[in-house]
């Protein structure tokens, strides 16, 4: 077949792929990969036996038509709908972006995820498919995010104080200037909105599990004040807090002591 056309091989392989079983079942045997392919609508319609596990659902058919919000806290479905829909509006990847995530149980632990666009025939976005993988279990020493873990910790762990870049700069023997499209090239976003988004997931976190208010919560997450809190959760969930709230505590107890992001960092979960 060397000697043939590119044509003639393209042809050679639809042919052979129309006949055989989908290759993606060789995910099923990946128990470490979370697979998932959605729909423009963020309905799932492919998922791998890992991600099955992961949501407690007994076969496929019972995931095929839900959405994220169906099985994930709500604070971290959202972050899961942006990507989506960046991923489609864009015709982007996401590649393997770093992230310091929640479970419903409070816990927390390091995952990357990738998501592609899916194509129809006329090459138009017709969706999302993707991996989560458990950072550890991907590659305990792999240098692209263990070196950069200490800066992500430190953001997370003091997530309510002033970000101080040029000190995380000095930390990884880089320039401001360098650090910053290095922090941009490996995380898709800057160190300072990096701060904010794991500020906001906090704040949603005691908005939902406790009785605080906004006062509270916007001076136990590091805004300066109610009205710059109020303003950067009306950008991020196009809703004030009060209204997010309102329309997602239920089924969540409240605790006035409760404490935000960074009093759980040390504890496990899996996660999409």
């Amino acid at each position: 077949m060397r000697n043939d056309s590119r044509q003639q091989r393209r042809a050679f392989s639809r042919r052979f792929l129309s006949r055989a079983r989908s290759p993606d079942v060789l995910l099923d045997h990946l128990p470490d990969v979370y697979f998932f392919v959605k729909d423009a609508d963020g309905r799932f319609v492919r998922v791998n036996r890992a991600f099955l596990d992961l949501v407690h659902a007994g076969s496929e058919e019972d995931v095929i038509g839900a959405r994220d919000t169906d099985f994930f806290p709500t604070n971290l479905a959202e972050g899961y709908v942006r990507d989506d829909g960046d991923v489609i509006r864009i015709g982007q990847p996401i590649i393997d972006k770093a992230e310091l995530v929640r479970n419903v149980d409070g816990s927390v632990d390091w995952f990357f995820t990738t998501k592609l666009p899916v194509l129809d025939k006329s090459r138009h976005v017709i969706g999302v498919c993707g991996i989560t993988r458990d950072v550890k279990r991907v590659n305990p020493q792999r240098a692209n995010f263990s070196s950069w873990a200490p800066v992500l910790e430190a953001i997370v762990h003091h997530y309510a104080t002033p970000l101080v870049t040029v000190a995380l700069a000095r930390e990884m023997g880089l320039s401001l200037g360098q650090f910053n499209r290095q922090f941009r090239k490996r995380f898709h976003t800057t160190a300072r909105a990096y701060q904010r988004n794991v500020r906001l997931k906090a704040a949603c976190q005691l908005l939902l599990t406790t009785s605080l208010s906004m006062a509270e919560i916007a001076s136990r997450t590091g805004f300066y004040d109610q009205s710059h809190f109020s303003a950067q959760f009306v950008r991020s969930y196009g809703m004030p807090p009060s209204q997010y709230r309102t329309r997602h505590a239920e089924g969540h107890s409240a605790d006035p002591s409760q404490g935000g992001l960074g009093d759980t960092t040390r504890r496990r979960i899996t996660v999409k």
